[in-house]
């Protein structure tokens, strides 16, 4: 196990539902048959076995009634072995091939479905889908119908949004970026027609707050080139499309992936869009304040 946390990963929808929990697994270990799993030693393997610690317990939003319930590793389902801790639950997983560092799906995508999990685990899946323990980091994502959709996110995303904040925007062309930038300009108040700047590199509106600071980052080749441009990250909301290489730049960013059907151009053809927060600006706490319209 690395000197690092451990993964513990919540995705949220954009009604700030709790659609997946995940974790990692940091350590296994052989045990012969009659050894005692977890408090107490309610469980006690059978026959020797290999038994996985995966770092998720009742702080983190699995419920303390879940043991027996399955969790997805590998493709495999393995029961939660023994009673559910703080910190972590223990999984008997034969003898499979699992390692360390290895992801541990409770439920969601890769995993089982939320109320096939909840029935498992005796709770109802709708208690499942509130609660995100503090430790758990937080990946928004959710599906935008159509081009006023995704203008109707990016004001909702303003709502959130204060001097130096950072957001990086990426996607393939006509994935909607300057949409939804166009979004998060109207609900900061900004001033003249948000769009894109690819021959000026940069344009900053004003707003009836904070200036927004738009940028095209296609053609900048690494961070000394945003220096160049002399422009004010820090007193203004920064959002670039194709930013990427710009991250090393800065402390802390919000990463906004936009996806569209594969081979699709229409403009209002569904697009997947994912939140991700990286630095201290960003903990999982102003995340779902924003996916559950809090701000």
């Amino acid at each position: 196990m690395s000197a690092l946390a451990p993964r513990r990963v919540a995705t949220v929808d954009l009604a700030g539902d709790v659609v997946r929990l995940a974790g990692e697994v940091v350590s296994t270990k052989r045990v012969p048959a009659g050894h005692g799993v977890s408090y107490g030693s309610e469980h006690v393997t059978a026959e020797p076995t290999t038994l996985a610690l995966v770092a998720l317990g009742y702080a983190d939003g699995v419920p303390r009634s879940a043991s027996g319930a399955p969790v997805t590793v590998g493709g495999a389902s393995h029961a939660i072995a023994g009673r559910v801790a703080m910190d972590q639950v223990v999984l008997d997983v034969g003898d499979a091939r699992v390692q360390a560092g290895a992801e541990a799906v409770l439920w969601g995508a890769g995993g089982t479905g939320i109320e096939a999990w909840g029935e498992a685990a005796g709770v109802p899946a709708a208690l499942l889908a509130a609660f995100v323990g503090p430790r758990v980091d937080v990946v928004v994502e959710g599906v935008v119908a159509d081009a006023d959709a995704m203008e109707g996110l990016g004001v909702r995303l303003a709502g959130i949004l204060a001097a130096g904040d950072v957001l990086v925007l990426t996607g393939e062309l006509g994935a909607g970026k300057t949409t939804l930038v166009r979004g998060i300009g109207a609900g900061l108040g900004a001033v003249g027609t948000v769009q894109s700047p690819t021959f000026v590199i940069a344009r900053t509106h004003r707003t009836a707050t904070v200036p927004l600071l738009h940028v095209d980052a296609y053609r900048l080749g690494d961070e000394a080139e945003l220096d160049d441009l002399d422009l004010d990250v820090e007193a203004s909301i920064t959002v670039a499309e194709w930013g990427l290489p710009l991250v090393h730049a800065v402390d802390a960013w919000l990463h906004v992936e936009i996806v569209r059907a594969r081979g699709g151009d229409d403009v209002d053809e569904p697009r997947t869009v994912r939140l991700t927060g990286h630095g201290p600006a960003w903990p999982a706490a102003r995340l779902l304040t924003f996916a559950r319209g809090s701000a």
